[in-house]
């Protein structure tokens, strides 16, 4: 299961990772406009989170095999249409039903290593998951690179088209064939509309608000919809015979404060990469490819950290991993702040981001494993989906506002010149006031982990976590060695 978990995860992360690299020559090559070249990533960013709720709550009706095979299929043939594609628009489109395919490969990979995994060991299969996932992330950039510069922007599609076939066979191989779902209530249409309207306003209108302004009707009408959706959502699900989001896994004090951390972290992790990115190309003047690089060491220490911290969560508490993971990565983005600033550029930012990505490795694996903890196997898909609307949403919400305080201190004229590279061209003072727009940034991150670490601290301890598991499973080893004696 963890192979096919994990090279699902991997043909779909190292797709997305791979994309911003190739995106200029995609565009040049198409003969795309501005507008069209910005909903090649919108467009899969939108869809992915529009469905991940309703297809997460799809497998728990119809059964997760058929629904994770059709999210790799889709994958793999938009993919292929993509590599050969002339058309702009088609393209657009094809990338909405990518969109679909990850979303059903991402909304579902939790809950099939939920479905094998002993719930004591649950943690280790999720550390070495997200292993694998970070490992996707980290070698797309450099493939993406390679792939533009030989074979051009096509290469990036076209690689995955042989991993896609290979995975979807190994999954169809591999998966077993469960007994479909005994029929219950139909799917909550209501709700899987208000989902999408809330999950799709959401994401569209911090998108435009990063890009428009917040102040632009493009950020206002969709973030007012949503303003409006929510309670109405909220009201629905709370009557709903089978909802698509139960609110009782919110308003549980264990699954809710590990829900509220969950986004809260990604908030202050989810911008690290693209605001780096940009600090170090505008202020610092590195090439984009020194900037890859060092940008890399966030993702090796998730690598890293991962499969330690599945074990780790075996034993430990999930309270005491992350809290305190959150306040290491709170004191970290700290002193990244403070190496921005001046007082603290003995420290090298490769190693801040290689530390925060330690942090961030503890904290997701046992994050993940706990949201899992005493959830009824047909609610699995959507606690999972769940956790992964509130992050993707968290990295959008992140990523506008990041960018937004990075240029805050500018006046507007001059902010369209960091965005471009051309910060050689800002006047006097101008390159002091884009560091100090950059210490607002990650100052604004730290202190968002600052707050997961309080919502982590307040989850209190479930007697199913893995650590309480794990402790009761070896202490019944002795007494079923003397049953067996006996």
């Amino acid at each position: 299961m963890l192979s096919v978990t994990g090279l699902g995860m991997s043909i779909t992360f190292v797709s997305v990772s791979m994309l911003p690299v190739a995106l200029p020559d995609m565009s040049a090559g198409l003969g795309a406009s501005a507008a069209q070249t910005d909903w090649f990533m919108l467009a899969y960013l939108l869809t992915t989170a529009v469905f991940i709720l309703v297809l997460g709550k799809l497998a728990d009706l119809v059964g997760r095999r058929p629904v994770y095979l059709a999210g790799l299929a889709c994958l793999t043939v938009s993919a292929a249409v993509i590599a050969s594609a002339s058309d702009p628009g088609v393209v657009i489109g094809l990338r909405v039903v990518q969109g679909i395919g990850a979303a059903a490969v991402i909304t579902n990979t939790t809950a099939l290593l939920v479905d094998a995994f002993e719930p004591h060991k649950l943690s280790i299969g999720i550390g070495w998951n997200i292993t694998i996932m970070s490992l996707a992330v980290s070698v797309g950039p450099l493939l993406g690179g390679v792939l533009t510069e030989t074979v051009g922007w096509r290469g990036v599609f076209g690689i995955v088209v042989p991993l896609g076939v290979v995975g979807t066979v190994w999954a169809w191989l591999t998966l077993r064939r469960t007994p479909r779902p005994k029929a219950g209530a139909p799917l909550d249409y209501a709700g899987a509309v208000g989902s999408m309207v809330i999950l799709g306003g959401l994401v569209y209108g911090v998108n435009r608000g990063g890009s428009d302004g917040f102040g632009a009707w493009q950020s206002v009408v969709p973030l007012a919809c949503v303003v409006v959706a929510v309670p109405l959502f909220w009201w629905w699900e709370k009557r709903a015979a089978d909802p698509i989001v139960d609110p009782k896994l919110l308003m549980d004090r264990f699954r809710g404060s590990a829900y509220t951390a969950s986004f809260l972290v990604t908030m202050a992790e989810g911008a690290v990469a693209v605001t780096m990115s940009l600090y170090l190309q505008s202020v610092r003047g590195s090439s984009p490819i020194d900037a890859g690089l060092q940008i890399t060491a966030l993702a090796v220490g998730t690598t890293v950290m991962s499969p330690i911290a599945g074990t780790l969560a075996t034993r430990v508490s999930t309270r005491t991993l992350t809290t305190v993971s959150t306040l290491g990565t709170a004191t970290v983005l700290s002193v990244l702040a403070l190496h921005i600033a001046g007082p603290a550029q003995g420290v090298p930012i490769v190693v801040l981001l290689f530390a925060l990505g330690l942090s961030g490795g503890i904290f997701k694996t046992a994050n993940a494993a706990a949201i899992n903890v005493g959830v009824a196997p047909n609610r699995s898909g959507m606690a999972n989906g769940l956790r992964v609307s509130l992050d993707n949403t968290a990295v959008t919400l992140s990523t506008a506002l990041a960018l937004v305080l990075a240029v805050s201190a500018l006046p507007p004229t001059l902010r369209e010149l960091v965005y471009s590279g051309d910060t050689e061209m800002l006047p006097v003072g101008g390159s002091d006031s884009l560091t100090t727009g950059f210490v607002i940034a990650v100052a604004a991150m730290s202190f968002a982990a600052l707050l997961a670490s309080v919502a982590s601290g307040l989850r209190g301890i479930h007697p199913k976590e893995p650590a309480e598991l794990s402790r009761l499973h070896r202490s019944d080893l002795p007494t079923s060695r003397a049953r067996s004696t006996a």
